[in-house]
């Protein structure tokens, strides 16, 4: 007599990971992501962005913050920085609001944290969604808080030059409190599913691999200590960045433009005295 099988279904590394940072942060949700462009996109499309929709961002940093804007269908309006640490200049963003303007992306680089208090009570006073590009400064806190959890959503990105790294990688962090959609971040980043083989929206798979996921999971659980000892290793003298994001050839070829003189006068110092152009 043959025995009955016994189905076990597989605890999945991804659940594990997503499951295990949403715990330990206090979060609505984790999601795993291929790489931190998939996890802007993934965070605007749940906006239903418009064609005339724009999203506050700066110009100084790597242009997939930008093109991610693009990509899902709004405009990038640029605001300045901080001569010191090369942050949005947060007392320059009001400015730039106008009745098309539906969110604002700060970008917190080289292990630094925007004025989040600053930008999360413009945000409220417009009705805005404040999406935190936090690929650089995982693990730093602001407030007792960590960067990429102090607004509506944070995205990561795991690239090989980031302090926590899984050669390619990323994640959306979605706090308690936010404006957007958590469940259809989620879809979104699965084909736009609900349930298996029911598309509810437009979406793609976003999806980490499992064996990326274990690394992310293993670095974040052991290594938290070391991963903020490398916060900020990466910065202006490494060559970042050499160019604003508006002269980029891909970005003015869409009429996009932008009038910042000091991320335009960092770019140019840093691409004189610290830039050097290699193949990629």
């Amino acid at each position: 007599m043959v025995p009955k099988k016994i189905k076990i279904m597989p605890v999945i590394i991804r659940n594990i990971f997503e499951d295990y940072v949403k715990e330990r942060f206090d979060l609505e949700d984790c999601i795993a992501v291929n790489n931190g462009s998939s996890a802007i996109i993934a965070a605007l499309w749940s906006m239903d962005l418009k064609s005339d929709d724009e999203v506050i961002t700066t110009p100084f940093t790597f242009i997939s913050t930008v093109t991610s804007i693009i990509v899902s269908g709004a405009k990038p309006v640029f605001v300045d920085i901080n001569e010191d640490d090369h942050l949005i200049n947060a007392d320059l963003i009001e400015a730039a609001i106008t009745p098309k303007t539906k969110a604002i992306m700060p970008v917190h680089l080289f292990g630094q944290v925007c004025e989040m208090e600053k930008i999360n009570q413009i945000a409220k006073k417009h009705n805005l969604v404040v999406i935190e590009d936090t690929s650089q400064s995982f693990g730093a806190e602001q407030n007792g808080k960590l960067a990429g959890m102090l607004s509506d959503v944070g995205t990561f990105s795991f690239q090989k030059t980031k302090n926590i790294n899984t050669f390619e990688g990323g994640m959306i962090c979605i706090p308690k409190n936010s404006k957007l959609d958590a469940p259809k971040i989620r879809a979104i980043c699965n084909q736009g599913q609900t349930s298996k083989y029911h598309h509810e929206y437009l979406g793609f798979n976003f999806r980490l691999a499992e064996p990326l996921c274990l690394m992310a999971y293993s670095q974040m659980k052991l290594h938290m200590t070391g991963i903020k000892s490398e916060l900020g290793l990466r910065g202006p003298k490494d060559g970042h960045y050499p160019y604003v994001v508006y002269d980029q050839p891909a970005i003015k070829k869409l009429g996009i433009t932008g009038d910042c003189p000091i991320a335009e006068a960092k770019a140019k110092f840093i691409n004189e005295n610290y830039f050097k152009s290699e193949k990629v």
